[in-house]
């Protein structure tokens, strides 16, 4: 997915719905800030949805939306990529703090895209094969800091599950692209 399309989608559900604020949460969150990474050869340019957190929103207006710019509307068939609205239970799955690490998109009043730390730690969680692949690429990209991003998966709260798988694909990925965990400093022996 490109910026532009990202635009569009907003756009197309500010228009419908005139929602207080509208928050890009999955990888299309990336864009705004990143707007080269859905060029040809880079990490999103298969991506074909953007995850779209509308507030208010009700079940009604996320069904209006959904046959105007959701998977299988005209609209999708037409440009080849699609809004997936979400319901206000996902906030549930971020990161503790995460609303106050939004950053604005420029030239829309009150839309949002999710910090990359943020994002990067859902997918950390979530663990699948093409979480882990995008995790990777903005590691060799350096869009995501490897001291960083160990810095918010140890300071964010989250329960023992998600910490440790969390914390598997963290040291994995970590080491697949050499930003391996710091090794404690050898003690050396006292006289």
């Amino acid at each position: 997915m490109r910026l532009r399309s990202l635009i569009q989608l907003l756009e197309a559900a500010r228009a419908l719905a005139h929602p207080d604020r509208v928050v890009v949460i999955g990888s299309s969150s990336l864009l705004p800030a990143h707007p080269e990474l859905g060029e040809p050869g880079q990490p999103l340019e298969t991506s074909y949805d953007s995850d779209l957190l509308l507030t208010p929103m009700d079940e009604e207006m996320a069904a209006i939306i959904g046959e105007a710019v959701g998977q299988q509307s005209l609209f999708a068939k037409r440009h080849g990529y699609y809004a997936d609205i979400l319901r206000p239970s996902i906030a549930e799955t971020l990161p503790a703090g995460w609303e106050s690490r939004l950053h604005p998109i420029a030239g829309h009043d009150n839309a949002f895209a999710l910090d990359v730390y943020d994002l990067a730690l859902v997918k950390l969680v979530v663990g699948r094969q093409k979480d882990l692949d995008l995790l990777r690429a903005l590691l060799n990209l350096r869009v995501v800091e490897p001291q960083r991003l160990r810095q918010h998966y140890q300071s964010t709260p989250l329960g023992e599950r998600e910490a440790l798988t969390a914390g598997r694909n963290l040291t994995t990925l970590l080491g697949e692209t050499g930003s391996e965990w710091p090794k404690e400093p050898a003690q050396t022996p006292k006289p």
